[in-house]
């Protein structure tokens, strides 16, 4: 099975960066895909964001969002302001790397 770990970290991507997730499912429906959001676009999962709704589709397709923790602390954001649902890391890179070392191809939209 093929397994991507995504990385979101600028605001101004998360638009297009949820479209190309939805094409990777799309196209690859049996992909294991976690989107980790970190710096400004941490944004993109706090309940009330514009892509709530696109996020939220993502989950029930089976996608993991992951938050990182030290994005959330550095915009004061606290983790009942998730959209529920929303799994959460100490840091955002150091999922990443994680995810790497176990083989997993990375992707940065």
């Amino acid at each position: 099975m093929l397994r991507v770990v995504v990385q979101v970290s600028d605001i101004n991507n998360v638009d297009q960066a949820l479209t190309s997730c939805n094409n990777l499912i799309n196209e690859i429906p049996d992909a294991e895909v976690e989107v980790v959001f970190h710096q400004s676009a941490i944004n993109a999962v706090v309940r009330g964001s514009t892509v709530e709704d696109r996020i939220r589709d993502l989950m029930r397709r089976g996608v993991v969002i992951v938050a990182c923790r030290n994005s959330m602390r550095s915009r004061n954001i606290t983790e009942d302001q998730l959209i529920d649902g929303v799994k959460i890391v100490n840091a955002g890179v150091a999922e990443i790397v994680r995810k790497q070392a176990e083989g997993w191809v990375y992707l940065k939209l």
